[in-house]
């Protein structure tokens, strides 16, 4: 004879598949972000999750076994990314429980798998180098919760357009449903009646329960007499409709109230919470439904995206960190930056999209435009001037005036033929021109932004140009790595880590100096872009 959890875990099983679960996930373009950052499946359910990559860029959904660190197994991977070249980019792991293939920009890719029997949190993740920083999401296996019990039903006979007050009609007929399932069984009436289901629930704890309700036509949902949910009228079962309340631990009576005008006849009912997933207590359950599977999204995307082609594109208005005067610039291979016409500094650098001008063109314009695309980060932390004289390579960094850097006098930026912008200024009587040109393309992970500064004039003594500025800068592949921590912008974080190559850099501090001469060449790289595709 089986043991009540082997019971237990074979109802659970048969109730999972007979309920596939289809999830569909896509890519936001521009964004580097998936529009699901959660769903939930049932324990040993057949799961198809459909990837959808509208970016340009290629992406993949690897899942993986519950408390797998994804950030430490992207960076794994990379250790010998030759090999995991081959592999497209999937991680040699045993805790990759399912994957997509690496679906190409504008295709979609599928994969079917059984879900966990084990309750959990299970992370996904795009394991493309230098994706998984921002592209993770979480898939919870949830437990089912108590089914009905003791479930009765009251057939009526009449014609109805909005449920009756069926307290003061007289039943036809009534009786026990065995199964303790909501259900339409009155083959000897196909139209014209109404029906009042009543039975048990008990809640495991005390919680906000959430009841989902879905009728051809009108039906209403209680519980210990106070209405929850409610779809009246004449109507299909397509629209399913929530409501919420707190129950205490324990058992309450549970009532559903029916009728069906012409045509289809549906009803479905179901809850979720006190740490249990989506429980059906009807035996239709609409196709179209997946419970917890209403995902968690993301913001669906720019509203208002400029967007680059093989000129460079300029944006002048109010950009996060670029002060009042901030100049964008997106360049044709997907590298974007802000430079300040305050303080005569490059402020910020991301790829992927560039800037969404929804904001500055709705309502009155205010506030200000963060970055659209990824990768954000910032080489000297804010607004700073670029140049002073020290007396040491280890000596602070002067501050700047808040709205305009000492000595520092905006001169305008030239355009050549390709729209590229050369900014112009003086610093006490030396001319400079601060130029920027992109080599490779961010959608092949190869992406750098080339620095060119030239100084005309006198050149004072142990004159410095300040590169970068990090909690840690070390040295790296005759270069730098900088890493300067999270950094948060119009409700998003970044990494703020990147890597830079400059003739005669030197570390000072936390700060990364070049000796000012008559021209300089910055490179500017994201830590992950190592590989060549």
């Amino acid at each position: 004879m089986l043991q009540k959890s082997s019971l237990f875990a074979a109802a659970l099983l048969a109730v999972s598949a007979a309920q596939a679960q289809t999830i569909n996930i896509r890519t936001i373009p521009l964004l580097m972000k998936y529009d699901v950052e959660e769903f939930t499946v049932l324990p040993g359910a057949e799961v198809k999750l459909i990837l959808e990559n509208g970016d340009d860029l290629p992406h993949n959904v690897v899942i993986f076994d519950a408390g797998t660190d994804v950030l430490a197994v992207a960076s794994k991977n990379m250790e010998k990314a030759e090999e995991a070249m081959k592999r497209d980019w999937l991680p040699d792991t045993p805790a990759m429980l399912a994957h997509t293939k690496m679906a190409g920009p504008k295709t979609k890719d599928e994969v079917v798998f059984k879900a966990p029997m084990k309750p959990g949190l299970y992370p996904f993740a795009c394991t493309f180098p230098g994706h998984t920083q921002s592209m993770q999401g979480k898939m919870k296996v949830g437990v089912l919760g108590p089914n009905l019990t003791g479930l009765k039903f009251a057939l009526y006979l009449g014609e109805w357009s909005k449920l009756p007050d069926f307290a003061t009609l007289t039943p036809h007929r009534e009786g026990d449903i065995a199964d303790n399932l909501v259900q339409l069984k009155f083959d000897d009436y196909k139209n014209q009646f109404g029906v009042v289901y009543t039975g048990k629930l008990n809640a495991p704890r005390d919680a906000e329960y959430v009841f989902s309700l879905g009728a051809d036509d009108g039906a209403r949902l209680l519980v210990d007499g106070k209405k929850v949910v409610e779809l009246d009228g004449v109507h299909s079962s397509s629209e399913i409709k929530d409501g919420k309340v707190i129950l205490k631990a324990g058992e309450h009576d549970f009532r559903l109230e029916y009728f069906q005008g012409t045509g289809e006849a549906q009803i479905f009912a179901a809850w979720r919470g006190g740490d249990f997933a989506a429980t059906p207590l009807s035996k239709w359950v609409p196709p179209t439904w997946g419970g917890e599977l209403k995902k968690t999204k993301t913001d669906g995307g720019a509203k208002m995206p400029l967007i680059v082609g093989q000129e460079a594109v300029i944006y002048r208005n109010f950009i996060s960190a670029a002060g009042n005067r901030g100049i964008g610039v997106g360049y044709p291979g997907g590298v974007n930056l802000a430079w300040s016409a305050e303080q005569m500094n490059l402020v910020m650098v991301w790829r992927g999209g560039f800037i969404d001008t929804a904001k500055h063109w709705t309502d009155r314009g205010a506030g200000e435009q963060g970055p659209l695309g990824y990768d954000v980060f910032q080489p000297v932390s804010g607004l700073s001037q670029p140049f002073a004289v020290l007396s040491s390579v280890d000596a602070d960094w002067p501050r700047s005036n808040i709205q305009w850097a000492d000595g520092y006098t905006w001169k305008g930026y030239k355009l050549d033929a390709k729209r590229y912008p050369t900014f112009l200024y003086e610093w006490n009587g030396v001319k400079v021109s601060d130029r920027y040109d992109v080599i490779g393309d961010t959608a092949k992970g190869e992406a750098k932004l080339i620095r060119t500064l030239k100084l005309t004039g006198p050149i004072p003594a142990n004159a410095y140009l300040r590169v970068g500025f990090g909690a840690s800068i070390t040295p790296e592949g005759g270069g730098f790595l900088v890493n300067n921590g999270r950094l948060s912008l119009n409700k998003r974080d970044f990494q703020n880590a990147f890597r830079i190559a400059a003739e005669g850099a030197q570390v000072g501090g936390r700060n990364l100096l070049v000796p000012a001469r008559a021209e300089m060449k910055i490179t500017y790289a994201w830590p992950t872009d190592t590989v060549k595709h």
